[in-house]
């Protein structure tokens, strides 16, 4: 349970780093030429974002879900298996 715990707040915690550093180097991006909206399929778009920012919103996307996925799949630990028989 407490490597559960460690990984899912591990994987949280450099999601919430890699968000601070994204919204950070946005901030030198306003005069990119390339911008692109996302169709969210149900009739709207977001507003023009540059491709860096899509990118890397999706990277952080993977790093949480991923973390997130790893911390349900861990392995339960021996005691915990030779208490429930």
């Amino acid at each position: 349970m407490v490597h559960r715990l460690l990984l899912l707040s591990t994987g949280w915690g450099v999601g919430l780093l890699m968000l601070l550093s994204l919204s950070l180097g946005a901030q030198n991006l306003e005069r990119s030429p390339e911008r692109l909206s996302l169709d969210l399929g149900f009739g709207h778009k977001t507003i023009p974002l540059p491709s860096g920012v899509i990118i890397g919103a999706g990277l952080i996307a993977g790093v949480v879900a991923g973390s997130s996925a790893g911390a349900l799949m861990w392995p339960r630990s021996s005691s915990m298996e030779e208490e429930q028989e």
